[in-house]
């Protein structure tokens, strides 16, 4: 569970670059200023907001990419609780990025220099009390939320035609 999100300064330089780019630029750093939204108030985590690239991340242990669509992807770092949201650009931009970054990734300075918000823990609601003498089904679902990613598991032979 995230518990901690630090936020790069040098993230906020490359959202203010892709606002300043093409339409789909913007779109990109719109996207991602809602991954940042989503985080702050603890509701979603970021992967109910934008999905992660296929193939992940291989050349540095945690990280992770986000595909924000037309080409641009958000690269954050996991550690334990902590969530580290580093870097925005273009594919090639992130490649780059990652490869420089991967022998070398100082998460204390990173830390120390970032931006730190503490994500709010969702409070669970006190419990109903029930005055049931006869065993009826429960009104609360018992069924957990699915995303997208389950229900194309689930009717995989519908959605490949099979």
């Amino acid at each position: 569970m995230i518990e901690t999100i630090h936020l790069d300064p040098k993230l906020k330089k490359c959202l203010v670059t892709l606002k300043k780019g093409s339409r789909r630029a913007c779109l990109a750093a719109d996207r991602v200023e809602t991954i940042i939204d989503a985080l702050k108030t603890g509701g979603t985590l970021p992967e109910q907001v934008c999905a992660f690239t296929r193939n992940g991340e291989a050349r540095i242990k945690g990280c992770r990419k986000f595909n924000l669509g037309a080409g641009y992807r958000l690269v954050t770092l996991k550690q334990d609780s902590d969530l580290y949201l580093l870097f925005a650009g273009t594919h090639d931009e992130c490649s780059r990025w990652i490869e420089n970054n991967r022998d070398h990734l100082p998460l204390e300075m990173i830390a120390e220099r970032s931006r730190t918000v503490k994500r709010p823990i969702p409070q669970a609601s006190p419990a109903k009390e029930t005055h049931c003498t006869d065993k009826t089904e429960p009104e609360e679902d018992w069924i957990p939320p699915l995303d997208d990613r389950d229900l194309r598991v689930i009717f995989s032979g519908l959605v490949n035609g099979n």
